[in-house]
């Protein structure tokens, strides 16, 4: 081959591997788009995508069964002997119902403490139950991370006990409760969230800012229900209290004002599934109430905690497990994967990496974006045939910040579109489920408002 020839050969594939490098910079520079703040906390952002976790009330009320949860503070420690206790049961039980993870009730209003605690004798150390040696908050750390669940911890503001007996060692309560937060924060290894309960806690004189400061020192990924009393101190990972226990109400928006600053301050709804909280003879609700509360609450973008109490012998009665297990055939089905193809009137920069099928591979890491100054799009699903529709499942890219305000869902029926569902907010999962929807192989989802450039992570029809 003559030598000028293989020179142009050469230079020709060199300018087409540039043209190629060039292309990949290109689509590598692709900007996401910028955060619209507040956004959540790397601990807020698990706790959306945990979807539900397991509350847990096990301790001295369990000794003492009624309908009255609270507890009197003079309770023998003696009564507390669950005679077949095992932790594993419990996480196993969880996984079953496709809970992340368990937050413990590891002291209630009673003041009974469930771990080898050196502030009062209140606890399992005054227990004839394994000699006074056994440690509930241990073991069942332990068995949540031995099998990959988060693990997080009630811890009563309130202290019948203290008001009744006092205490030797300390002068006042908020020494005392700061040095059982010390102990649990300590010396129990990555805690994943805090649960404080604040009832009446404005009457109490606590130094809630020395609590914050340490837990922000010794947890620095923990998410933090704190019923209003630590929000103050630690604005950037805390939960809100929705104002009742059961469900929330559809359209919630994360944005809320702290101290006049918009922080991520997301509700969590505290549901009962068996017992008044903890466990006293009762069946579980029924498993139709239990897909109520689901769709009142992860349906509704928050993340609850569903309270399933051990009975006395520190077992979850087994037609509770196997509730549990249908709980989480039905959850799965509300997820089956669909194969439409997706389409859309806009796209960021025409890029692949916001293509619109993004909203149908069911990873949330993975969306559809518009271009920064377009606030709404339409987004469709077509499938090969005519579908028999149960609902949809909506996300938002909420990593990004919360942007949708209002949006409708539509079914294209005899030739022309028809609305089937019109709401506000997505967050992070929004689910609507609805009786006789028209069989169609197309529907739309509208984004009609938005305060920044939608981010749809998910579109999903669910089917029958």
């Amino acid at each position: 081959m003559p030598l000028q020839n293989t020179i142009t050969k050469a230079a020709t594939y060199l300018v087409l591997l540039l043209a190629l490098a060039g292309l990949c910079s290109c689509a590598a520079q692709v900007p996401q788009p910028n955060a619209y703040l507040p956004i959540p906390n790397p601990a807020q952002l698990k706790w959306h995508k945990s979807e539900m976790r397991m509350f847990v009330h096990f301790g001295m009320k369990t000794f003492y069964p009624n309908s009255h949860h609270l507890g009197s503070g003079t309770e023998d420690p003696n009564r507390f002997n669950p005679t077949k206790f095992e932790p594993k049961q419990w996480v196993a039980a969880a996984k079953a119902g496709g809970f992340e993870g368990i937050v413990l009730t590891t002291k209630h209003h009673d003041g009974f403490c469930l771990w080898q605690t050196q502030t009062t004798k209140h606890s399992v150390k005054s227990t004839a139950w394994r000699d006074g040696k056994a440690d509930v908050v241990r073991q069942l750390a332990q068995a949540c991370r031995e099998q990959g669940l988060s693990f997080g911890l009630y811890v009563s503001i309130i202290d019948k006990n203290f008001e009744h007996a006092g205490s030797k060692k300390y002068n006042n309560y908020s020494d005392f409760y700061y040095d059982q937060i010390k102990e649990l924060s300590t010396q129990y290894g990555p805690i994943d969230e805090y649960w404080f309960d604040g009832f009446k806690a404005d009457k109490l004189k606590i130094n809630y800012k020395k609590i914050a400061h340490l837990i922000r020192k010794t947890q620095p990924h923990a998410v933090i229900y704190d019923s209003g009393t630590l929000v103050k101190y630690i604005p950037d990972r805390c939960l809100a209290w929705p104002k009742h226990h059961g469900g929330v109400q559809p359209d919630q928006n994360y944005r809320q004002k702290i101290n006049g600053v918009t922080r991520w301050y997301p509700n969590e709804a505290s549901i009962i599934l068996q017992g008044n909280w903890f466990h006293y003879g009762k069946p579980a609700v029924s498993l139709k109430k239990w897909k109520k509360y689901y769709l009142q609450s992860v349906g509704y973008g928050t993340t609850p905690l569903m309270n399933i109490g051990p009975n006395n012998k520190g077992l979850i009665d087994q037609a509770t497990v196997k509730r549990l297990k249908k709980f989480k055939i039905w959850i799965d089905s509300l997820k089956q994967k669909t194969t439409p193809i997706a389409t859309a009137n806009h796209t960021r920069l025409n890029a692949k990496k916001f293509q619109p099928q993004n909203i149908t591979d069911q990873d949330f890491e993975t969306y559809h974006a518009t271009d920064d100054k377009i606030l709404t799009v339409n987004l469709q699903l077509t499938f090969p045939k005519k579908q028999n529709l149960a609902g949809f499942t909506l996300q938002e890219y909420i990593t990004l910040g919360q942007r949708v305000d209002s949006y409708a869902i539509d079914c294209w029926v005899d030739g022309q579109w028809q609305e089937i569902v019109k709401a506000k907010r997505i967050g992070y999962k929004r689910i609507h489920l609805i009786d006789s929807l028209p069989a169609t192989n197309r529907v739309r989802l509208r984004i009609l408002s938005a305060q920044a450039c939608p981010l749809i992570s998910t579109f999903h029809v669910i089917t029958k």
